[in-house]
């Protein structure tokens, strides 16, 4: 966490933005393409050698577009960043495999003109998949703490001060925000976050988590006060309004 004040730039948005279109224009397709190439059954005129070629290079191209794209947002979250961020983005890309995937299976029996029986189980096989893709795209399902878990975990007030929602449409990819917040010594700290739970406006209010410990490792934001919390003081936390 930064003791100065951050900001989302325009570099920023361009490395988020650009790893969301990379994440649904090619790791997509790629979960796409390599679903298909698993299944798809060999003809005659297909030998076994081109079918792992291709599959082979689609597969490729999955793992090269989700390393490009993870470390875009990595650097546009910076140094100063939740320590939840990249690993709820390396979710997005999971998901946008899976759904790929599931395209995949519900356009395979087209592919092969295969009998009715078989459009029913592969539709509703890619149906699954990308159903069970899509709950990546679910609110954050943590609640805030009214203690903490352990006793190196300190738990503070913070507050959205800069908020980007993306390059993709809202339900495409999460919204980079800027958390303010004061350490147990009232000093005025900064992070960056990808927070997922829409609408997400400047003074959306949350839970700070951090290490007590290595003060400068923030573990998760999340929305919204828990009932009854204790939280300590914090005289500065106005002070970069």
């Amino acid at each position: 966490m930064s003791l100065e004040p951050l900001r989302i730039t325009g570099g920023t948005k361009f490395a988020a933005g650009l790893a969301s279109i990379v994440t649904w224009s090619v790791t997509l397709p790629s979960g796409f393409a390599t679903s298909a190439m698993i299944f798809l059954p060999i003809g005659p005129a297909d030998p076994l050698s081109q079918k792992l070629l291709f599959g082979t290079l689609a597969l490729v191209v999955a793992i090269i577009s989700v390393a490009v794209s993870h470390l875009l947002v990595r650097a546009a979250l910076g140094r100063f960043r939740t320590g939840g961020s990249l690993s709820r983005f390396f979710r997005y890309q999971l998901a946008a495999l899976g759904a790929g995937g599931g395209l995949g299976l519900g356009f395979l029996p087209a592919m092969i003109g295969a009998a009715p029986i078989w459009w029913v189980i592969s539709i509703g096989a890619g149906v699954g998949l990308i159903a069970v893709s899509l709950l990546a795209f679910r609110g954050d399902p943590r609640r805030p703490l009214t203690a903490p878990t352990r006793p190196g975990i300190g738990l503070t007030e913070g507050v959205v001060v800069d908020y980007w929602s993306g390059a993709m449409p809202r339900a495409a990819a999460p919204g980079l925000t800027v958390v303010r917040f004061a350490d147990e010594f009232g000093r005025a700290r900064f992070a960056r976050h990808l927070i997922r739970r829409n609408p997400t406006t400047f003074g959306t209010m949350g839970q700070v988590q951090y290490d007590r410990r290595r003060p400068d490792r923030v573990l998760r934001f999340i929305n919204g006060r828990p009932p009854f919390a204790e939280y300590p003081p914090h005289p500065r936390l106005g002070e970069h309004f």
